[in-house]
């Protein structure tokens, strides 16, 4: 008998050893030893910050790109905007499908969506600045008249498709599906807002100015004064949710279901499961949370969320060839040879940071960003209501470590 569980005590030994959340991969710890140590020190902060100290509200400020008027450099930037947003649905669809050497992949998925975050979470209200749909919206003359929603529900909906192309899609750099999917996103949130009212859809329905409008208040430090609309939670969930799930289908996690013969089918259940678990999770904490004091949650997982697309979005070291890539992209941007700006691929850089630097790099961002969420909960939200807050920032911050560690 001992001889006989000798061997499969032994076995489980190796395959304990050999699974994918207590291999070190390229770091000194293993991912679920790192994503302690990540949450240790979140957590250490919060509960350590002393207690808070009122002060008055600072006077509100636009920051969503469809409040106020426009001053005369916004509206360039609008311009600017629409003229790239055109060129990359031009180039996605006509240009050379290659996704080195078109300008759609890079411009839209391997830069614009993690700096967008990553500059409103430094900068402020960039997208005010920026937003093309909003610029074109505004064109009918009709917009403006209508009263935005005190909801985000629509939104959470409209998030979905979107993590379901960034997350499950087969190939979400080609070419062809980056132009199509961006020209379908036009239509349909133009169609919206005439249907709708630029301010009501743009206010409750189309995520990502939503996101970038939340993400603004961090640098103006009017993010602990907040009040989130309802849904907020859900929605920050879902986006968190499907981002990570991205991460962790290309690590050691998801593994051989890549390859598997109903492929896509699995990992649309898997970002479904994904989704609904961070909107869960984040609902059930801000549910714990009115019983103390509102809004903790939602303003935690603001910083946490943008800092997660953003260490995300630098895996495989996608963001810093697509920022190499882009000067020469766009004297190209169909890829005809036109090289007016000099070759795209002229001294690029594949991993300027290295494997370890690279990991290390989206760890930093993720530990930063769930400290602001923590300083931004405890300077307003005493000890004994920091619970749920706290509960949010551990599962945020441990899950986006094991995904990203564990390559």
């Amino acid at each position: 008998m001992r001889a006989c569980c000798r061997p499969l005590g032994q076995r489980l030994g190796v395959e304990l050893l050999a699974h994918p959340l207590t291999q070190p991969y390229h770091l000194p710890l293993s991912p679920i030893a790192t994503a302690g140590t990540v949450v240790g020190i979140v957590l250490l902060v919060l509960f350590a910050w002393p207690q808070p100290i009122r002060t008055a509200r600072r006077p509100p400020r636009p920051t969503a790109s469809w409040e106020g008027r426009l001053s005369r450099s916004q509206t360039v930037g609008r311009v600017v905007a629409i003229v790239l947003l055109g060129l990359a649905v031009v180039a996605g669809r006509v240009g050379v499908d290659d996704e080195l050497e078109n300008l759609a992949p890079a411009l839209v998925v391997g830069a614009a969506w993690p700096l967008l975050f990553l500059t409103s979470a430094c900068a402020g209200p960039v997208w005010r600045w920026l937003d093309p749909w909003d610029g074109l919206a505004r064109l009918d003359t009709r917009a403006g008249r209508d009263e935005p929603r005190d909801d985000v529900w629509p939104a959470c909906l409209v998030a979905f498709p979107w993590m379901w192309y960034l997350a499950a899609y087969r190939d979400p750099l080609a070419p062809r599906a980056v132009g199509a999917i961006l020209a379908l996103y036009t239509l349909f949130t133009l169609s919206a807002c005439f249907v709708a009212g630029r301010r009501r859809w743009l206010s409750s329905g189309e995520p990502l100015g939503i996101l970038l409008g939340w993400t603004a208040l961090l640098p103006r430090r009017r993010l602990g004064d907040w009040d989130p609309p309802a849904g907020a939670e859900a929605l920050l969930g879902v986006v968190a949710g499907g981002v990570l799930f991205a991460a962790a289908r290309r690590s050691e996690l998801w593994g051989s279901l890549n390859t598997a013969s109903n492929a896509e089918r699995l990992a649309a259940l898997g970002l479904l499961a994904s989704c609904a678990a961070g909107a869960g999770a984040l609902t059930i904490a801000a549910r714990l949370q009115q019983r103390r004091v509102d809004a903790a949650v939602a303003r935690a997982a603001v910083p946490a969320v943008a800092a997660i697309v953003v260490a995300v979005g630098m895996d495989r070291n996608r963001l810093s060839t697509s920022v190499q890539l882009l000067p020469g992209l766009l004297g190209d941007p169909l890829g005809r040879g036109w090289d007016l700006l000099g070759p795209a691929l002229d001294g690029l850089d594949p991993a300027p940071l290295g494997i370890r630097g690279l990991i290390l790099a989206q760890l930093g961002v993720v530990l930063v960003g769930h400290l602001a969420g923590a300083v931004v909960v405890a300077m307003q939200t005493r000890h004994r209501a920091r619970d749920p807050a706290a509960a949010c920032l551990a599962v945020l911050a441990g899950s986006a470590v094991i995904a990203i560690a564990s390559h």
